[in-house]
């Protein structure tokens, strides 16, 4: 069995309970085909990147679960003929994420015993380690060799 992610958009105009209601359905197609739920997310109604038809906005919801091909297939054949579904998108979860996930999430426990502490930045005065200097020659203290500020206008002949 392999893992997946379907995340599902729906029409922004429909009522709460009809909402739930397809959730419900479209979850129900998962163990009907032997597969099994590990998480639903209902991420609620949000705008858009670009129109969809003729909504600015959607509902979306995100299933986890781990099935065979078949039931992904399934869950997408009854997606495409539901009109209140606007967009879908299945990914197949690589099982090497799962281990990165485990080791992230160790940690970051290990690092809530330490504190809070941005190793990107200098904590002694909030910034990160440039000094004055790099950030008035404007080349941002990495090493650029170009023209510095004040250098536009001149030519080098």
């Amino acid at each position: 069995m392999h893992r997946y992610e379907t995340l599902f958009l729906l029409q922004p105009a429909l009522a709460d309970e009809r909402i739930d209601e397809l959730i419900a359905t479209f979850e129900a197609i998962i163990p009907e085909t032997k597969g099994k739920v590990l998480k639903t997310d209902k991420w609620g109604r949000r705008k858009l990147a670009f129109r969809v038809g003729r909504h600015d906005e959607g509902y979306y919801a995100l299933y986890e679960y781990e099935a065979e091909g078949a039931t992904q297939r399934e869950l997408e054949r009854r997606m495409k003929i539901n009109d209140d579904v606007l967009r879908y998108l299945t990914t197949r979860v690589d099982p090497r994420m799962d281990a990165e996930i485990a080791r992230r999430a160790e940690r970051e426990k290990r690092a809530e015993g330490r504190g809070e502490r941005d190793f990107g930045r200098d904590d002694r005065d909030g910034r990160d380690g440039r000094d004055d200097d790099d950030r008035d020659r404007g080349g941002g203290g990495r090493g650029h060799r170009g023209r510095g500020r004040g250098d536009e206008g001149k030519d080098e002949s």
